[in-house]
C-alpha cells in the first residue's frame, strides 16, 4: 500500500545543499553522511513502534464484539481507555527519561512490558479482567510514541523528523496488511480472534530489545535534586505560560473534535450511504499521510510553522464541508476527501511535534513531548470523542433513509473547525524563524 518510492524521500534533505537555504532544501535530496545510519535505525524503530499498535487497534472492536460477544458500550469504553491512559502516563514517564534513566532504556523497558501485557490480554476473556489488563497495557504503551520522538530529536536535525516519522505510518499500514493478508491465510475470520493481539505482543518485545541497541540518549539532568513538581513534570507546564504555546495547546485540544469525528463516524457514514469496500478505501488516508509527511520540513521552510499548522486546521474544515456533499455516486469526491487526510494530519500534528521540540529545547524535551501527547492524544481525544458523539446524537434519526442526518453532522463539524482555524490565525503570533538543522543533543 505504501509506494516504494517513498524510501528515497526518507533519505531526505542534504545537510548543506547547493546554495539553497537548509530549511528549504528539496525533499528529494540524498544526504550521504554520518547521519544516514541513525536515520535508518530510527526509521526501523518508528516502523516497529506503530506496527505494534496498528496490529490491534483497528481490529479490537471486531474481536470484542464478535469474538468475545461484548456489547457496543463495552467496545466504546475499551477504546476510551487509551485516551485516559494518555492523560495519565506520558507526562510522568517523559520526565523520568529526562532525569533518571536514558531515554532509549526507558523506551525498551516500556515496549517489552507492553508486549508482555498484550500477551496476557490475548488470553483474557473475563470482561472485568480484560478492562483492567487493557488499561495497564495502555498506561505502559502510551508514553512510547512521545519517547520515540524525543530520541529522534536528540540525535538528528529536526528537518529529518518527518522522513523518519513516515515509517510509523508505513508500520501501521503493514500491520493491517499482515492481519488481513498474512494471518488471514492461516486463520479464518482472524479479526474476530486474539491472533492480532499476539502479533502485537511479539512485535512489542522485538521492538523493546531493539531499543536497547540504539545510540545512547544520555540523561540530561542526572543527579539533580528532584521534588514533587519534578515528578509530575511541572517544568514542562511552564511552557504554557508563553501565550503562543498556550494557543497551540488549545488548538491541539480542539482539533480532537474533527479527528475523533472522522475515526468514529466516517466509516459508519460511508457504509450507511451504501459505499462498498469502505475499509480498503479508507486505508488510502494512511498512504496519503505517508506521502505528505516527507514534504513537511521543506514546506515549513517555505511558509513557516504558523502557516503550516494553519493549513492543517483549514484542510480539516474543508474536508468536512466535502463530506457534507458526498453521495454514494460521488466516488471522486469520496476518494479526494480521504486522500487529503495526510495534509490534515501531518501539517498540524507533525509540525506540532517539531514546534514543541523547538520550544522545549534539550532540557525538557521528554516531558514537553509528553505534554503534547497528553493534550493531543489524551485530553483532546477524550474531549473530542465526547463532543463528536454529542454532535452526532443531536442529528440522529432525522436523515432521509440513513441512520443520521450526515450533512448536518459534517457541516456542524466543518463550521466548528473553521472557527478554530480563524482563532488560531488571530491568536498564534509566533513569527520566529527556527533552525531545523540544529541538534541539541
Amino acid at each position: 500500500m505504501i509506494p516504494s518510492g517513498i524510501e528515497p524521500c526518507l533519505i531526505g534533505l542534504i545537510r548543506h545543499p547547493i546554495e539553497l537555504p537548509s530549511q528549504t532544501a528539496s525533499p528529494l535530496a540524498f544526504p550521504m553522511n554520518e547521519t544516514t545510519s541513525k536515520q535508518a535505525r530510527f526509521s526501523l524503530m518508528m516502523l516497529l513502534q506503530f506496527f505494534t499498535r496498528g496490529a490491534w487497534f483497528v481490529t479490537l472492536g471486531t474481536y470484542l464484539g464478535k469474538g468475545l460477544e461484548q456489547p457496543g458500550e463495552f467496545v466504546g469504553f475499551s477504546y476510551s481507555l487509551f485516551g485516559v491512559a494518555a492523560i495519565i502516563s506520558p507526562f510522568f514517564v517523559g520526565m523520568v527519561a529526562d532525569r533518571f534513566f536514558p531515554t532509549d532504556r526507558v523506551l525498551g523497558a516500556l515496549n517489552i512490558g507492553s508486549g508482555l501485557l498484550m500477551l496476557l490480554l490475548s488470553r483474557v476473556t473475563d470482561p472485568t479482567t480484560f478492562v483492567w489488563t487493557l488499561f495497564a497495557y495502555c498506561i505502559v504503551y502510551t508514553p512510547t510514541e512521545a519517547l520515540s520522538n524525543s530520541i529522534v530529536f536528540h540525535h538528528l536535525p529536526r528537518k529529518f523528523f518527518a522522513y523518519i516519522r513516515v515509517f510509523g505510518t508505513i508500520g501501521w499500514v503493514l500491520a493491517g496488511l499482515s492481519v488481513n493478508v498474512l494471518l488471514g491465510m492461516f486463520v479464518d475470520n482472524v479479526e474476530a480472534t486474539s491472533v492480532p493481539l499476539l502479533m502485537s505482543a511479539g512485535a512489542s518485545v522485538v521492538l523493546g530489545l531493539y531499543n536497547f541497541t540504539l545510540p545512547s540518549t544520555p540523561i540530561k539532568d542526572k543527579g539533580k535534586k528532584t521534588g514533587f513538581k519534578d515528578v509530575i513534570g511541572i517544568d514542562a507546564l511552564k511552557l504554557a505560560k508563553e501565550p503562543n504555546f498556550a494557543v497551540f495547546l488549545g488548538a491541539c485540544l480542539l482539533i480532537g473534535i474533527p479527528i475523533q469525528m472522522y475515526f468514529a463516524f466516517f466509516n459508519m457514514f460511508l457504509n450507511d450511504i451504501g459505499v462498498e469496500h469502505v475499509a480498503s478505501k479508507m486505508t488510502l488516508g494512511q498512504v496519503s499521510e505517508a506521502a505528505f509527511m516527507v514534504f513537511v520540513p521543506w514546506m515549513i521552510g517555505r511558509v513557516g510553522l504558523k502557516w503550516m499548522m494553519t493549513l492543517g486546521l483549514a484542510f480539516w474544515s474543508l474536508r468536512y464541508f466535502l463530506f457534507a456533499g458526498i453521495s454514494v455516486d460521488a466516488q471522486f469526491l469520496i476518494l479526494f476527501s480521504i486522500l487529503i487526510h495526510g495534509a490534515c494530519y501531518d501539517f498540524f500534528n507533525v509540525t506540532g511535534s517539531i514546534y514543541v521540540d523547538l520550544k522545549a529545547g534539550e532540557r525538557y524535551r521528554g516531558a514537553a513531548q509528553g505534554l503534547f501527547m497528553l493534550v493531543f492524544l489524551g485530553i483532546g481525544k477524550f474531549f473530542g470523542s465526547n463532543l463528536a458523539g454529542f454532535i452526532a446524537s443531536i442529528h440522529q434519526g432525522d436523515g432521509v433513509g440513513t441512520q443520521y442526518n450526515w450533512s448536518g453532522i459534517f457541516n456542524t463539524t466543518g463550521i466548528i473547525t473553521a472557527i478554530i482555524t480563524i482563532l488560531f490565525i488571530i491568536w498564534f503570533r509566533d513569527k520566529k524563524k527556527y533552525d531545523l538543522n540544529k541538534v541539541d543533543g
